[in-house]
């Protein structure tokens, strides 16, 4: 697995939540840290000469202190024993942040939250909230409320469908980069209830599939998905949780908000989303 952790940031006090974050994990896993600025520039900034940016002094103000900004951010990280780099990309808004994932080859990526109702793209950030449906490699969200540092036990939430095992997979084997203890949670709630033989021979079917390690399959009962996974993190000390996304359509999130964003706007525990691939 990569060592590489990518940290899109706005430089706002919830972006710096999750710079802080990522500083623990890469001293953790000993992981080179990627700073990411996009800046929204009027006109193709890489194409312009320097007499051209001139003609735009507020632009140029920004990019300058945008520059600063990260110079600190790899300051910071070299003293404290890290390797990192900078990416400033100029957009014209539509630049999309999952893309430099790919290019960069990170295998993570960490990103702050306000986590608080409202509209959608601004509870979360229209970044954090396209990566959610969109990035092929796990996010871990942060609220700037976070106050656990220390990532050792983690919730995997699973309904133990075929359709979610690679992603599992993929779970289990970012677990093992990170270190973690994992808990595997099945929520049983009134709509879909189950007896727990029939969830446990499910999960165990499940599991000798797609995990690579002996787990123990725990199970809440709860009349909502999102109820369940906070008391059973609450009840063993938590230190993030693990959701496994559809990634639906902009339109389907809207009528069926994820249970990913609910927990976000429910707990200031760090998420980490992943997302179905589609075959």
């Amino acid at each position: 697995m990569n060592k590489k952790i990518l940290v899109p940031t706005d430089f706002s006090d919830c972006a710096n939540a999750a710079v802080t974050y990522a500083f623990h994990l890469a001293k953790k896993t000993e992981s080179e840290l990627i700073f990411l600025h996009t800046m929204i520039t009027p006109v193709n900034w890489s194409k312009l000469t320097k007499e051209q940016e001139l003609l735009f002094p507020e632009t140029k103000s920004k990019i300058s202190e945008a520059k600063e900004k990260l110079k600190e951010l790899i300051k910071k990280a070299n003293e404290e024993g890290l390797t990192a780099k900078k990416l400033l990309i100029y957009s014209d808004g539509k630049e999309r942040i999952e893309k430099f994932v790919e290019s960069e080859n990170a295998n993570l990526v960490v990103m702050g939250s306000h986590g608080q109702y409202g509209f959608r793209e601004h509870i979360l950030g229209t970044n954090t909230y396209g990566m959610i449906r969109k990035a092929k490699v796990p996010v871990i969200i942060v609220k700037e409320s976070n106050t656990k540092l220390n990532l050792d036990t983690l919730v995997i939430s699973t309904n133990f469908k075929e359709e979610s095992g690679p992603s599992f997979s993929d779970l289990e084997r970012l677990a093992e980069f990170l270190k973690l203890k994992l808990k595997i949670l099945f929520v049983n709630t009134p709509t879909y209830f189950m007896e727990t033989n029939d969830i446990l021979k499910i999960g165990e079917s499940f599991l000798s599939t797609f995990s690579s390690y002996q787990h123990d399959i725990h199970i809440q009962d709860a009349f909502k998905e999102e109820r369940g996974i906070i008391q059973f993190a609450e009840k063993v000390n938590a230190d993030a949780i693990a959701i496994i996304t559809h990634g639906r359509s902009d339109l389907m999130q809207y009528f069926s908000p994820s249970i990913t964003e609910n927990l976000i706007t429910m707990i200031d525990l760090p998420i980490i989303s992943i997302k179905i691939q589609n075959k």
